[in-house]
């Protein structure tokens, strides 16, 4: 029997979450139960005071008797010296608590800066795949409340927090089983006001990491109800996001991608998303990462197809995707794109460039853990071609069997 969107978000191990249409009440509920002191919050630049959000957060706090404190100097793509200077921040107003109200930007960069805080390692040290939980099994370090004000990176129920290294040009990863926030208030309200480009893009990240979750058999012992998760995220953004693109004063469809983005978020806690986040890991400033992924599936599905597993997994998907072979499948995934106006070619897209390509395809070798973890493993000595051949396609916008 199928359950209920919000009964499986109340499956989210280790984090409570709450979806609610009214934020605020939520908020009012919650703010009395963090530790006493100064709360930080972290924001972005602009959007909450254009919106009235950051007014209504200020006066939530103070009816509850909560002093807050706000750092809103927080870009897209936030870097490692962003990061620093909200370290800075935490220290200087002796921070109790810290909350993320924001996309994914500012809870990745919140997620990072309390864990440096709380570690007492340098950032630098905590690129990786548990490095602090690692050598301190047994801490317990603060977490972040998260409020997301966008519905696709799931970072309100992850444990990655994704920053900038600008002198390198790269983007970092820290993995870290320790960082999940320990409440999440989803609110499908706070979406409301995204534009039509940032809906899409936003809900087509949402999209990748569901059915890329879902196509990573070799994962399906680490969370049991992983794929229940993803089918439910699948099925309603299928069917919501179409409307939310078109209105984004559609209540059901902005209720129904937010939802399905925190279920995104859960199932990639647990199951790695593949060769599409791989390949598009540092295109910040080029593509929108939510198009870029979604460009990139396709392909990058047709080779994942060699693994027996997945092909018949894919065919779970054709009640929602209608096809009669896994073929057919992934074609109505990208008829499904098309009618939401995703480029159908790389090519058309400013600033991915064919050298850009090969040096994505170069480079992927040094990212074994991803290579390895794919629903279809790619052997590292022959990454390269294999990467290539998947960009290739995705550049001219066709599919070939592998």
């Amino acid at each position: 029997m199928m359950m209920a969107a919000e009964d499986l978000l109340l499956q989210a191990p280790e984090e409570r979450i709450l979806f609610a249409d009214d934020w605020r009440k939520e908020l009012a509920g919650v703010l009395p139960t963090l530790p006493a002191g100064t709360l930080a919050v972290f924001t972005g630049r602009h959007w909450l005071d254009a919106g009235g959000v950051w007014a209504d957060f200020a006066a939530v706090a103070a009816a509850t008797g909560r002093k807050v404190v706000r750092f809103n100097d927080i870009e897209a793509e936030p870097c490692t010296d962003t990061v620093e200077r909200m370290v800075e921040f935490l220290s200087s107003v002796s921070a109790s608590a810290v909350i993320a109200v924001g996309g994914g930007s500012v809870m990745d960069a919140a997620k990072a800066a309390l864990l440096v805080r709380e570690s007492g390692m340098p950032l630098g040290e905590l690129f990786g795949v548990d490095r602090y939980s690692t050598e301190h099994p047994e801490a317990k370090p603060a977490r972040v409340l998260c409020i997301p004000t966008t519905s696709g990176t799931g970072s309100e129920a992850t444990p990655y927090s994704n920053i900038v290294d600008r002198k390198l040009g790269v983007k970092k990863l820290i993995s870290e089983h320790l960082i999940v926030p320990e409440t999440a208030i989803v609110s499908p309200s706070l979406a409301a006001a995204m534009p039509k480009a940032l809906t899409l893009a936003t809900g087509c990240d949402a999209l990748a990491h569901s059915i890329e979750g879902f196509l990573n058999t070799g994962a399906d012992g680490n969370e049991p109800r992983a794929n229940a998760w993803a089918l439910e995220s699948i099925r309603l953004i299928r069917g919501a996001l179409p409307a939310a693109v078109a209105d984004g004063s559609c209540r059901e469809a902005r209720a129904a991608m937010a939802r399905a983005a925190t279920l995104g978020g859960m199932v990639i806690r647990f199951k790695s998303t593949g060769l599409p986040h791989l390949c598009s890991f540092s295109w910040f400033g080029r593509l929108a990462h939510g198009i870029a992924v979604a460009m990139l599936l396709p392909a990058s599905w047709r080779y994942y197809l060699g693994n027996p597993a997945v092909a018949e997994r894919t065919m779970q998907l054709a009640p929602i995707f209608p096809g009669r072979n896994p073929e057919e499948v992934i074609t109505s995934f990208r008829d499904f794109l098309d009618r939401l106006g995703v480029p159908k070619a790389l090519r058309e897209c400013p600033g991915i460039t064919p050298e850009l390509l090969e040096a994505t395809a170069a480079s992927a070798g040094e990212n074994r853990m991803k290579l390895e973890l794919a629903p279809r493993p790619v052997p590292v000595a022959e990454s390269r071609g294999i990467l290539s051949a998947i960009l290739k396609q995705a550049y001219e916008g066709t599919l070939q069997s592998w």
